[in-house]
């Protein structure tokens, strides 16, 4: 059976890489110094130059998995969001790193509850089940 929700993988450590070329709030490819810092896509990123100015990206495509590349992002969507409320322009240089995001609390929360909910279902069953061997006896 299917998650009730996608469930990203992460990166140990969170390692953080760059952009390496500046990048306006209409574009969709970004340009990363070290592709091996994010895992495979999809999944998500944050470009952030500090802690109160930043963007979070779901992305699409990587153009390999290391050395210097590009990534293409999605700037909307449930999974989007920014510290502005918008998307935003950064210059070469702001940080990208794949961080733990409240998409992932959510959806480990989300399947925990799906999971408690097919776990009393069963439970169900099996009462059921026992109910009707004991009838048999």
């Amino acid at each position: 059976m299917a998650l009730a929700s996608v469930m990203y993988p992460l990166k140990n450590g969170s390692p953080k890489a760059s952009t390496t070329a500046d990048i306006t709030d209409t574009d969709t490819q970004l340009y990363v110094s070290e592709l091996s810092v994010l895992p495979a896509a999809p999944n998500l990123l944050v470009i952030y130059t500090s802690p109160t100015v930043w963007e979070r990206c779901k992305y699409t495509l990587k153009q390999s998995a290391a050395g210097a590349g590009y990534v293409n992002i999605l700037r909307s969507g449930d999974e989007w969001a920014s510290s502005t409320g918008s998307a935003q322009s950064f210059a070469t240089g702001a940080k990208v790193a794949r961080n733990v995001f409240k998409p992932d609390f959510d959806a480990v929360q989300a399947n925990v509850t799906d999971c408690e909910g097919r776990i009393t279902d069963c439970e169900g069953r099996i009462t059921d089940c026992e109910g009707r061997m004991d009838t048999l006896d």
